[in-house]
């Protein structure tokens, strides 16, 4: 008992010291991290919008460059408390302000509010947030940087309020109705409806029709047709594994009924719980081997993880300057449903996209960087060359899923220095 005693005694000793040190190297870093660059910017604060205290931080290394803003995803999808490494890695060109919108990060953890979400009310918040941010840097123009639903968000800004943009610059691109061509439509009704084949349809497009991030983007929207779709995944999956017995087992254990289950009632849990325990497990298998074949960057996104990431995000959140320990520990295990719920997200997601159907005419430069599996149908190609522009460019990240530009951060230093050389030019 007195060896036991001894050992647990010297057991705590040793786990409080490298607690100890722990917060010491996080202190050292927090402070390394607060340094603000001479004749740069180093700042974070919060800003009255709409009636809710909304979070920014500023980081520039010189004040004289010019501004932008980046919009998340989601919504509802910050990632303040690991991406500032990023930002700064941008510094040398732009001052950066990284905005947590409403009911996200920082905003969501000082200020939760129960306030119906709405498109017109994001709308709102985005333009009285610039306003701001314009008065406070002292510029007349900024440029908009978004990523994923955050683009949709951007976009439609920037084709409402052309005045107050130098630039816009997406980041895997939200799918939405508007990147869809008519064609496209019809050839999805029409193999529902029996008039195209399978095979048919594989001659088109290839695999990846079948696998489409936004079926309903399609005009499939009927369980029938949905499940016909799904029906399309599994014969894919079985014919790709004729030679591999293994793969080709889990092929036949796809459940098409559940899978179109789940996406008919995204907000059941229980169906959520039954897809990731015995559909995703086979997409992921599948992903693994026939990623090169494969063009749905939704599915490949989510293979994705911090280890994949060209700087380390567990040191970025331990050394997050903007955030203290309790903060961390509350948004590293929020709830989801804390945020946005999946149907708003849609209904906003919605709004957002009318804009971006309707107007194609940017009067700013337009740029894309996306994952180059992360283009099913080349649907985001059929976007970008539908855009006129004085300038724009679509650049794919080879071997890319959907949080490619983020993790890939020197790629997307490179094309946003680019970018910035451009606009100096101009």
């Amino acid at each position: 008992m007195k060896k036991f005693l001894k050992i647990l005694k010297w057991t705590g000793i040793v786990l409080l010291g490298i607690i100890i040190i722990l917060l010491i190297v996080r202190l050292i870093g927090k402070m390394y991290y607060n340094r603000t660059p001479e004749g740069g910017i180093n700042e974070s604060m919060y800003l009255d919008v709409n009636g809710q205290e909304q979070w920014i931080s500023i980081y520039g290394e010189n004040k004289d460059n010019p501004v932008m803003l980046f919009l998340h995803g989601g919504p509802g999808d910050s990632r303040s408390y690991a991406d500032f490494q990023i930002w700064r890695k941008l510094a040398k060109d732009y001052t950066v302000v990284n905005w947590d919108q409403r009911q996200a990060g920082k905003t969501w953890l000082h200020n939760s509010q129960d306030s119906e979400i709405t498109a017109e009310l994001m709308r709102s918040d985005l333009e009285m947030l610039i306003d701001q941010v314009l008065a406070y840097t002292g510029k007349d123009k900024l440029t908009l940087l978004g990523i994923s639903f955050g683009t949709l968000y951007a976009d439609d800004y920037a084709l409402r309020h052309p005045e107050k943009v130098e630039c816009v610059i997406d980041l895997s691109v939200g799918v939405h109705a508007g990147i869809y061509t008519e064609q496209m439509r019809q050839d999805a009704r029409d193999y529902c409806d029996g008039l195209l084949s399978y095979d048919d349809i594989l001659a088109k497009y290839s695999y990846d029709f079948f696998c489409c991030a936004g079926k309903d983007e399609l005009g499939i929207t009927e369980s029938a047709d949905i499940q016909k779709m799904n029906d399309g995944i599994k014969r894919v999956y079985l014919e790709w594994t004729e030679n591999d017995p293994e793969l080709h087992a889990m092929a036949e254990q796809y459940d098409t009924e559940l899978l179109t289950q789940a996406l008919l009632d995204p907000d059941n849990s229980d169906l959520r719980e039954a897809y990731i325990e015995r559909i995703f497990p086979i997409d992921y298998k599948f992903q693994e081997k026939y990623g090169d074949q494969l063009h749905f960057g939704w599915q490949l996104g989510w293979q994705e993880s911090v280890f994949d990431a060209d700087f380390s995000v567990l040191s970025s959140a331990w050394f997050n300057p903007y955030y203290t320990l309790p903060e961390l520990c509350r948004i590293l295990t929020y709830n989801s449903e804390s945020f946005i719920s999946s149907d708003k997200v849609n209904l906003i997601g919605d709004s957002f996209a009318q804009t971006l159907k309707d107007n194609t005419e940017y009067q700013m430069p337009f740029y894309v960087l996306q994952g180059d599996h992360d283009d099913p149908c080349g649907i985001i190609r059929n976007y970008y060359d539908s855009v006129t522009a004085p300038d724009k460019d679509l650049r794919y990240l080879a071997n890319g899923g959907h949080m490619s530009p983020m993790l890939r951060s020197e790629e997307l230093e490179k094309f946003i220095h680019e970018i910035g050389e451009k606009q100096k030019s101009n």
